[in-house]
């Protein structure tokens, strides 16, 4: 794969599988232009739109965007309340605009947190995209990785067909099991950490720090971020 001077990407890449995006950065974002935190939410849905579309044009079998935490619905209500009337829209219109199965990842607490829009939102993402063979999108919603794993493993080692001698087949019961591993997962706003985004999943990853807020992510960085990765030198411990 080449990477042009003029910050574009081929349309069909076998550079990385699946990429995905821990969307961070809002709240500043907004801080810094003097406007609501709602505001910040609603550009950064906006870049999420664009990001997908960038990875469907790359022809990657899968993307991931972390939107929010399980943690987060602990901010101040009003907050939350801003942030997940966001999420609903945009779950309504990634379903809408998807080629393929949208899954939004969450802890198995959901519906002790989230609103009646919110839950419908989810559903509709889900049930109307199912069928769909194109690039898989995954979208943590009240997600926590951590969680995800504990859930993962007790179904593991209590499905009738575990064979206690063998390997615990926990990727079976992941959210995101049969949608490959991330190649590559992006953060931004300068945090160097995951935050309990796909921990399991994201064993092989490069992983991209982005100084920037997410609302201002777009094309020349995904590809900066992609020639970094394209640099890294992949063995898997061979």
């Amino acid at each position: 794969m080449t990477i042009t001077h003029d910050h574009t990407v081929p349309a069909q890449t076998t550079l990385a599988r699946h990429i995905a995006f821990i969307a961070d950065g809002n709240r500043r974002w907004a801080a810094a232009r003097d406007v609501s935190a709602s505001s910040g939410f609603r550009h950064g849905a906006l870049a999420v739109r664009q990001a997908l579309g960038h990875c469907r044009e790359l022809g990657l079998e899968a993307a991931s965007v972390f939107l929010m935490s399980s943690r987060n619905f602990h901010r101040d209500p009003d907050e939350v309340a801003a942030l997940v009337g966001v999420i609903a829209e945009l779950l309504h219109d990634v379903a809408d605009q998807s080629g393929g199965p949208v899954r939004v990842l969450h802890n198995g607490s959901l519906r002790g947190y989230a609103t009646p829009q919110l839950l419908e939102a989810i559903e509709y993402a889900e049930a109307t995209t199912t069928q769909r063979d194109g690039m898989s999108v995954c979208l943590g919603v009240g997600y926590d990785g951590h969680d995800e794993i504990r859930r993962a493993a007790h179904r593991a080692a209590t499905c009738p067909e575990y064979d206690p001698a063998g390997k615990l087949p926990i990727e079976r019961y992941l959210a995101t099991a049969g949608v490959p591993d991330p190649d590559l997962l992006i953060r931004t706003n300068g945090e160097r950490r995951l935050s309990g985004f796909l921990l399991w999943q994201s064993y092989d990853a490069t992983l991209h720090f982005d100084d920037r807020w997410w609302p201002d992510y777009d094309r020349t960085m995904l590809t900066e971020a992609l020639t970094v990765h394209m640099e890294q030198r992949r063995t898997f411990g061979q």
